[in-house]
């Protein structure tokens, strides 16, 4: 995650990329929010459902036996405790993982702590973190459009209205100027073409500027 901070203005803006979106929403809407250093603004970049990957990625009976373990796991008191490495192998690799951690990406139940942008989450889910976003901290919301850890079937435009929608009924902002898909854009961008990082800067910049001249209209 990095942050901007302007240098006429003094504005200072978090931009998540991947897990880092997940962080963004948590330290806006999370447990102990309101004593957390004051921000102007977010973008995130990348904003996918680490369960939905997780689903798409792992073998079904694979997916079904890593949660059953890991809430064992947690029932037992050993939630802090790494998962069985052939759980989760032909996903994470070789990086480990607790049981705690791993429902709080993929719990089959919908309910992770983490399980933020999953498109199948119910709207009364959304309303506690884009719903419950800062009326004076607007974001910016980037998805790739060819992200390779998203469904390609996935509505993202869709999705990313539905977030905005969720943030009007609370008090939160989304820019809907500068918010959309990133087409032709990897999950990090990696390989990007000179026109899709042009885009995204173009965005970013764009975001920034209302920022800093017009916030009150984002």
């Amino acid at each position: 995650m990095a942050y901007f901070r302007g240098i006429k203005t003094g504005k200072i803006v978090l931009m998540g990329h991947s897990t880092g979106c997940q962080d963004i929403i948590e330290y806006l809407t999370g447990t102990g929010h309101a004593s957390r250093a004051k921000i102007d603004g977010g973008i995130l970049q990348g904003p996918v459902s680490d369960r939905q990957a997780i689903e798409g990625g792992l073998d079904p009976a694979l997916y079904a036996g890593s949660c059953e373990t890991a809430k064992a796991m947690v029932e037992a008191g050993d939630g802090d405790e790494i998962l069985p490495s052939k759980t989760m192998k032909s996903f994470f690799g070789p990086a480990p993982v607790s049981a705690k951690r791993w429902l709080s990406l993929a719990s089959p139940d919908h309910d992770g702590d983490d399980d933020f942008f999953s498109s199948d989450l119910s709207d009364e889910r959304f309303m506690k973190t884009f719903g419950a976003l800062p009326r004076d901290i607007p974001l910016c919301v980037l998805h790739s459009g060819s992200d390779e850890y998203v469904d390609p079937k996935m509505d993202k435009d869709g999705l990313i209205r539905k977030w905005i929608e969720v943030a009007k009924n609370g008090e939160g902002r989304i820019d809907e100027v500068h918010s959309g898909v990133l087409e032709g854009a990897t999950h990090n961008l990696k390989g990007a073409s000179e026109e899709v990082m042009a885009g995204l800067v173009k965005k970013v910049l764009g975001f920034l500027e209302r920022l800093q001249g017009a916030q009150a209209n984002l």
